[in-house]
């Protein structure tokens, strides 16, 4: 196999081989696009070089650690393809992983991890529903840090997540397609900042479809169900709630703030003797695995779980690089995909 030099790098590229040799050894003086793409053609041309090295100019320990409550590590749907996505970026930019669970009751002088607090990573990233508490902690210290769809509306730090509103805006748009009139959000909204963005957009996507038509498609909330630091959760009130919504004819259509609430819903629905989508339509939220072969098939707003895992990642690599400026909020894109749990009336 031929063996591939910096010049041949730099004429793929189309720069310098003085450049190249700069962004391979991340000299700082080299812009982050540049810089990457440079490592990107390196790599896809054979050029071999130690991993380590391109997070040496960077950092002390080459690890970047990974917070999240206890109860996120059994939720392999969700989380394990965020994980997945940082694992991913991480290991391209050449640092290593270090996850940990936390238990939320606690202060975080009590339960934040050794690496942090012994200085074994070099930043870290907090996901979900991490208390308040333990951002301002990290803020304290001056850690590099970036929030992985967290609970908080307005966090010190740079935070990566879905774009919630946009996402409830077209399941609205969807039902009111399929000629819904009498919509329910189901959630309850002030358990988490994306299931509040969630409600939100749902809502104004009736508001709006209501203003440009001339029509007064109504809309209701069916509460007891949402999630927290320990998971979703469900509340016994709910199933009644649900149970009067339908039997009073309030609704004939439900979108429900995540795919594991749109599961719960229509088995009660099935209890109560109703057929999803025949007597009721529902959408969810997430596009879990399992979303596309229960029955019926739901129809669900996909969240780009592992790129917000691969996104965050490399947002808190370019703050190891270059610490000062604003903190940023990154939204991706979110995207409605149709299955078999919408009819059409």
């Amino acid at each position: 196999m031929k063996k591939i030099t910096l010049q041949m790098i730099a004429d793929q590229v189309g720069v310098s081989k003085a450049l190249v040799s700069k962004a391979l050894s991340n000299d700082p003086a080299v812009n982050d696009q540049t810089r990457e793409t440079i490592w990107r053609t390196a790599g896809e041309m054979g050029y071999r070089i130690e991993k380590l090295k391109k997070a040496t100019a960077f950092s002390k320990t080459g690890n970047i650690a990974v917070l999240m409550p206890q109860a996120y590590l059994s939720d392999i749907e969700y989380w394990g393809k965020v994980i997945r996505g940082i694992d991913k970026a991480l290991s391209d930019h050449g640092y290593s992983m270090i996850l940990s669970g936390i238990d939320i009751g606690l202060a975080p002088e009590e339960s934040l991890p050794s690496s942090i607090v012994d200085g074994k990573a070099d930043g870290a990233l907090l996901m979900g529903h991490m208390p308040e508490a333990y951002v301002s902690a990290l803020s304290a210290r001056s850690f590099p840090t970036v929030l992985v769809d967290s609970s908080l509306p307005n966090p010190p730090f740079d935070h990566v997540l879905a774009n919630n509103y946009a996402g409830a805006y077209s399941a609205a748009e969807a039902l009111l397609a399929a000629g819904h009139r009498k919509l329910a959000f189901v959630g309850d909204p002030e358990t988490a900042w994306s299931f509040r963005e969630r409600a939100r957009g749902f809502a104004e996507g009736v508001a709006d479809f209501n203003a440009r038509t001339g029509e007064n498609a109504a809309l209701s909330e069916i509460r007891g169900i949402g999630v927290s630091g320990k998971g979703n959760y469900t509340s016994p009130e709910f199933a009644d709630r649900l149970k009067l919504a339908l039997q009073s004819e309030a609704v004939d259509a439900l979108f429900c703030a995540n795919d594991m609430l749109a599961l719960e819903a229509i088995r009660q629905l099935r209890e109560y003797g109703l057929n999803c989508p025949d007597d009721i339509s529902v959408i969810g939220f997430d596009d879990l695995s399992l979303s596309g072969y229960m029955q019926p098939a739901l129809t669900t707003v996909r969240v780009p779980k592992e790129r917000i895992g691969i996104r965050a990642a490399e947002l808190l690599i370019r703050r190891l690089r270059q610490p000062s400026g604003a903190a940023e909020q990154v939204l991706l894109a979110t995207t409605l995909i149709e299955r078999s749990s919408v009819k059409t009336i």
